[in-house]
């Protein structure tokens, strides 16, 4: 196409006026200025924008913690979930090409006598299914324990995908399943963590030192936090980093929007500096579609027309031009990356708090690229988004208020009636199993309360009415049952949780 020559060729002397409406540098002053609109866009918000040689911004504000009033900063680690799966693709990419751990090989070549899971046998797929989401099984035990709770022994997938594992249908599915069996069979067939191997292939070649798979390598101090807004009333509340066994493969790292530019850099060069490693032919693997998504209905938290998915981007159109981004989202915090190889560009936003945010970080890279093609409604949009997330984030919060008074009131709970007393609390402490070990919980009671452990995930028990309690483990998130029997004696021998009966075994 005579368009995309030109834009290739004006990408590699700085995408010149001539070449487009806009320079890349005067949207990014454009798209600081949009920013700058916003009101109560917090606690913390960062956007790094950049072209294959330059940072064209790096605008950082607020804080990383709002009960210290810490300041985020461009160095400053900040949970980006799901874009994981964007640094295990191009880890596995490398791999391959050194003939580590090929993208070909099957699941089978490493766990051949893996056994049916929900009567499909996926052994024969590839490594690459795995990363662009097609074998055809859903494992939700397994996202949940790696996500929640703790980290999976590999040499225990096989017997969790055969017990647990259900089948789905053909083709494209986004998940974080793929990931987590990737990383497993990754570390059978060589002996090293994703974790060591994201050290040695990318992080430390690129000196992303405000990058890490594991939490540990910072205190909490340096962290950013993450944050629900629950109101005037009762302010920000935090949530606290995850720990190193919930930082899973599909989604477990933290980077900085210094690291982000080095990482956005790097794709936009399609290959890494002069000895990192990390070669064209790798970058270009990772790159490439694998598989048709079938989201061209705009329906994505991109808002865009997507059609196919890489080793960890989704790939996309806005103005027919071809946008690679990722996304990531947990409890209170919003991330979002792409870059666009036609325009030459880069950029990415970070959100410590869920108030809508993810909403802003979308709109935040939309809003870029529409001042870069100089889009006929860039400058309406500049002015009314800002109005339209205030009126989101307004509702949100009353929609969220509204939904826990209704479920504090459900008649499940007696009216909060019951209030037993310490020596009536100790009385449910113990361990807890279904007979799955990655199941059991821990019962503890520390400060006068109970607490349900799973693994590293806390469930704050609350009494509701006799040998039941309610369980809220973050901000506005729906209460979860616990129920407890007793036998004829009065003691208590179990527990119900969800669908899942726990039998005392201490």
């Amino acid at each position: 196409m005579v368009k995309s020559a030109l834009l290739a060729a004006a990408a590699t002397i700085g995408l010149s006026a001539s070449a487009l409406a806009e320079t890349p540098q005067g949207a990014a002053d454009q798209l600081r200025d949009f920013l700058n609109r916003f009101e109560n866009l917090g606690p913390g918000y960062a956007t790094v924008v950049v072209t294959a040689d330059d940072v064209l911004l790096n605008h950082v504000s607020g804080e990383r913690r709002a009960s210290t009033g810490a300041p985020l900063t461009a160095d400053t680690p900040i949970y980006i979930a799901s874009q994981t799966k964007a640094y295990l693709g191009l880890v596995a990419a490398v791999l391959d090409g050194r003939g580590v751990f090929s993208l070909d090989a099957t699941i089978g070549d490493v766990w051949p006598d893996l056994g049916e899971a929900g009567g499909v046998d996926i052994r024969g797929y590839t490594m690459s299914d795995l990363l662009s989401h097609q074998v055809p099984i859903n494992v939700g035990v397994i996202n949940m324990i790696e996500a929640y709770s703790m980290t999976i022994n590999p040499a225990d997938y096989p017997r969790l995908i055969e017990n647990f594992g259900e089948a789905r249908d053909e083709g494209f599915e986004y998940d974080n399943l793929g990931y987590n069996i990737y990383a497993a069979l990754l570390e059978t067939a060589t002996g090293k963590s994703w974790q060591d191997w994201m050290d040695e292939v990318l992080f430390d070649p690129l000196g992303m030192d405000s990058t890490s798979a594991r939490t540990s390598d910072y205190s909490l101090d340096e962290l950013s936090w993450s944050h629900i807004w629950q109101g005037e009333e009762l302010g920000w509340y935090e949530q606290r980093p995850k720990t190193d066994h919930m930082m899973q493969s599909a989604g477990g790292l933290v980077t900085s929007t210094n690291d982000m530019a080095v990482w956005l850099q790097m794709q936009l060069r399609g290959e890494g500096p002069a000895g990192s490693g990390i070669s064209a032919n790798a970058v270009s693997t990772a790159q490439q579609g694998y598989v048709q998504t079938g989201m061209e209905d705009r329906r994505n938290a991109y808002e865009l027309v997507c059609s196919e998915y890489t080793l960890g981007w989704n790939v996309c159109d806005f103005e027919g031009y071809e946008v690679h981004i990722h996304g990531g989202g947990y409890i209170g915090a919003r991330t979002q990356m792409a870059f666009v190889p036609e325009l030459g560009v880069g950029i990415a936003a970070f959100a410590n708090s869920d108030n809508n945010t993810g909403w802003v970080t979308s709109r935040t890279i939309n809003m870029y690229l529409q001042f870069l093609v100089e889009h006929e409604d860039a400058e309406a949009w500049s002015t009314r988004r800002p109005e339209i997330y205030s009126q989101r984030e307004g509702r949100l919060l009353e929609f969220r208020q509204g939904r826990d008074a209704e479920d504090r009131a459900n008649e499940q709970w007696g009216g909060w009636s019951w209030a037993p007393s310490h020596d009536e609390l100790r009385q449910f402490v113990g361990t807890y199993s279904t007979g799955e070990p990655y199941l059991d919980v821990q019962v503890v009671y520390e400060n006068g309360a109970l607490t349900a452990m799973w693994g590293d995930a806390p469930y704050p028990l609350t009494p509701a009415q006799q040998d039941l309690f309610g369980a809220q483990p973050y901000a506005f998130e729906g209460r979860e049952a616990f129920s407890f029997e007793r036998d004829d004696s009065g003691r208590v021998v179990s527990m119900t949780w969800g669908d899942d009966t726990y039998a005392r075994t201490q």
